[in-house]
């Protein structure tokens, strides 16, 4: 009897201990589990934020602040700016030196009905100013030797008079006689049958030719000329050779002009001697002149997209220095030569048309420039003084 109950304390000993230690043994599990569990919490935590902060930080300043105003003002940028508002300027300003970007604003609005202010960054139409960057693309096919400055006319349309003596040159420059009566026709057309209109409209007068006479028609042409030597549309030649190479974000064709915040409304003047601005009356451009303008004033553009292309272009990114400089070579009194005035202190590029205002004065080592971008232009307060004014002084160490 002594014996079974000894034999009875044992098994209950053992079964006591076994029990306290699965207990102590689940305890320890358990509680090991959740403090892995924690730091697989913690590490995933970091991980995501490391991996945001380097998306973050990958991103470039300019895309994650250009729909951001300076918050506060102060010095040479305040400076600046009241000096635009008391010429009533509406757009928007960049101005660069050395290199860096030392002023970028929008002033006015994109969108009056909505409020919406120009931006930094905001998008307007480059107007004539695209004839210098359809100069650059026809100046890139005589580098490749598909044609030369001295090709003629009647190469490509030999049914203009006096085809047989006009020059590329004499396009270039706008001293080719050539000129027509209206800027094209009162339908939307597409780019061949735009030419076609311009071949077949055009007034060619020979006593004229060598004599400067501003006149789109030559770069209408010019736009053919491309598209019959590279077998594909100036569009598309003009991405190849600017949008994609030089990753121009806040640049395309009005005809194709997305929605956005970026995307600035022009306004009418309503009297000749209006110098301030105003948002009455919205300019409501045709369809069939967004086409007629072909390779002459159909692009939009940011500031810091138009001084990226035109400093490329400087630069020697497109093509070499010395084509620029050979492209750029005034062919008359005028200073013009290939989409371009030529100034001693640089070149300079403007364009009116639609409600918009274009400028941009750059020196030639593409270093310094001012770039003013309207969507309220008004002939009594055009937006050149103040850009030439703005310039003198970057050049002359007074904007640093």
């Amino acid at each position: 009897m002594r014996r079974r109950q000894t034999f009875l304390y044992i098994l209950l000993t053992v079964f006591v201990v076994g029990l306290v230690g699965g207990l102590s043994y689940w305890h320890f599990q358990n509680n090991d589990q959740t403090r892995q569990a924690k730091k697989l919490q913690k590490k995933s935590a970091k991980e995501s934020a490391s991996k945001a902060s380097s998306q973050s930080s990958s991103t470039p300043a300019a895309k994650r602040s250009s729909s951001q105003q300076p918050k506060k003002l102060t010095g040479q940028a305040l400076r600046i700016t009241n000096y635009l508002r008391q010429n009533h300027f509406v757009g928007s300003a960049l101005i660069v030196r050395n290199g860096r970007v030392i002023y970028r604003r929008g002033l006015g609005y994109a969108n009056y009905a909505k409020r919406q202010p120009n931006l930094p960054n905001s998008q307007y139409q480059i107007l004539s100013i695209q004839k210098s960057l359809t100069a650059v693309q026809m100046m890139k096919l005589v580098v490749e030797k598909r044609l030369s400055l001295n090709t003629k006319l009647a190469k490509f349309y030999p049914a203009i008079p006096n085809a047989n003596r006009i020059t590329i040159r004499n396009l270039l420059d706008m001293d080719s006689g050539l000129s027509m009566s209206t800027v094209g026709a009162n339908v939307a057309l597409s780019e061949k049958r735009v030419i076609e209109y311009a071949v077949t409209h055009v007034d060619s007068r020979e006593t004229a030719l060598g004599q400067w006479d501003y006149q789109p028609v030559n770069y209408v042409l010019l736009a053919g000329i491309i598209g019959k030597l590279t077998k594909q549309s100036y569009r598309q030649n003009f991405y190849q050779t600017f949008v994609y190479p030089l990753n121009l974000r806040g640049t395309g064709f009005v005809q194709r002009w997305p929605a956005s915040s970026f995307r600035t409304i022009a306004y009418r003047y309503q009297k000749t001697n209006q110098a301030e601005q105003n948002y009455e009356v919205p300019f409501k451009e045709a369809q069939a002149a967004k086409q007629n303008e072909l390779g002459t004033g159909q692009v939009y553009m940011s500031p810091i997209d138009l001084f990226k292309a035109e400093r490329a272009i400087l630069r020697g990114r497109i093509i070499s220095r010395q084509a620029v400089a050979a492209l750029h070579a005034a062919g008359s009194a005028s200073t013009y030569g290939g989409g371009i005035y030529n100034l001693k202190n640089g070149i300079r590029s403007h364009g009116i048309g639609y409600g918009y205002e274009a400028v941009i004065l750059i020196t030639r080592g593409g270093q310094n420039g001012v770039v003013l971008l309207s969507n309220n232009y008004r002939p009594a307060q055009s937006i050149q003084e103040p850009a030439i004014a703005l310039y003198t002084e970057l050049l002359d160490g007074q904007i640093t």
